[in-house]
């Protein structure tokens, strides 16, 4: 699979799961923000401290996140 395949996929599977919640009658941001905080729960904190770490990463992010704007960075804190 590509890169470009995969990133596709994680897309997909990101709008299907915020499409699901907002269908069930949640705000769009509020929707983001639940999917945000049930990641933190599921994803094993030393996964979380390396992708902190890669999300600092302008070169990486351009490339993952081809829309990237460095001067609209958001913080990995969040």
């Amino acid at each position: 699979m590509s890169n470009e395949n995969g990133f596709q996929m994680i897309d997909n599977a990101l709008s299907l799961a915020v499409s699901h919640l907002v269908d069930k009658g949640l705000p769009q941001d509020e929707a983001h923000i639940a999917l945000l905080l049930r990641l933190k729960y599921l994803v094993p904190n030393e996964i979380q401290q390396v992708a902190d770490l890669l999300s600092d990463d302008d070169e990486l992010n351009a490339r993952i996140n081809p829309e990237f704007d460095s001067d609209q960075h958001i913080s990995a804190e969040v």
